[in-house]
């Protein structure tokens, strides 16, 4: 939905920045609906008894933190399962921060140019602007320090739900999954989504992320939440592990 027309670029200037979308196991998504899918992370938020946690913060273009709080009406804890911009643009906004201990120091030393930030978040994929006479080059990354770090085995609890962190590298070095095994939910960041990688492919280290894969290919999943494009089948997730494994492994 848009208001009114920018000078600069003849772009809309968005009335709402974020929509909402509720799935079962309490669990909401947000999404900032004027950037291409591609270029930024979905934000998931894990609805508990005692508090929320918010996966991943997108871009941070419009700070994410006064909405879910709002939804939330309890305290909130934000962890990033990886330090991309998409994913953790908004990050610093919350006064509880969960990242890796690896990831901690490029969250510390945030800058555009180290996350070649334009070269996905750009004139084709940024749809609307979040203010009237925005220009692409307005955007920033606000480095920030963990309230904690997290790694391999530790959980993060809830209240009534407990979700376990597994450290997946491949596509960074501090890579985090979360699991939920009593719902079968398993929250996947960039490690795993249906769609296009574009230059994010192949990864990293592709050894660590095809080891990372197969970790998943073991859980008893039910339903993946991943970084991008939306939530997906434990059968689609099969299909996907396999043939990005194949592509890595066969050449």
């Amino acid at each position: 939905m848009v208001d009114s027309r920018s000078d600069q670029n003849l772009k809309p200037v968005a009335d709402l920045w974020y929509s909402i979308e509720a799935f079962e196991s309490n669990i909401l998504l947000l999404r900032e609906t004027h950037i291409d899918p591609y270029a930024v992370g979905d934000i998931w938020i894990v609805r508990g008894r005692d508090c929320d946690l918010v996966v991943d913060t997108g871009s941070g273009k419009v700070n994410p933190a006064p909405l879910v709080e709002t939804i939330a009406a309890k305290p909130v804890t934000a962890i990033v399962l990886n330090a991309s911009y998409d994913h953790a643009g908004g990050w610093h906004n919350f006064s509880e921060r969960l990242c890796h201990p690896l990831d901690a120091v490029m969250l510390e030393t945030f800058d555009v140019e180290s996350a070649e930030v334009f070269d996905y978040l750009n004139d084709a994929t940024l749809k609307a602007f979040p203010v009237a006479g925005y220009q692409l080059t307005d955007y920033s990354l606000t480095r920030a320090s963990p309230t904690h770090t997290v790694d391999e085995g530790d959980v993060i609890d809830l209240g009534d739900r407990r979700l376990r962190v597994m450290h997946v590298p491949g596509r960074s070095p501090g890579g985090l999954a979360l699991w939920e095994e009593t719902s079968g939910c398993l929250f996947t960041s960039d490690m795993l989504y249906d769609g296009d990688h574009g230059l994010a492919w192949p990864p990293e280290d592709p050894v660590a992320y095809c080891a990372s894969l197969r970790r998943f290919r073991e859980l008893p999943v039910r339903r993946v939440y991943p970084g991008h494009y939306g939530l997906f089948e434990r059968e689609r997730m099969i299909e996907i592990i396999d043939t990005e494994i194949a592509l890595l492994e066969q050449g």
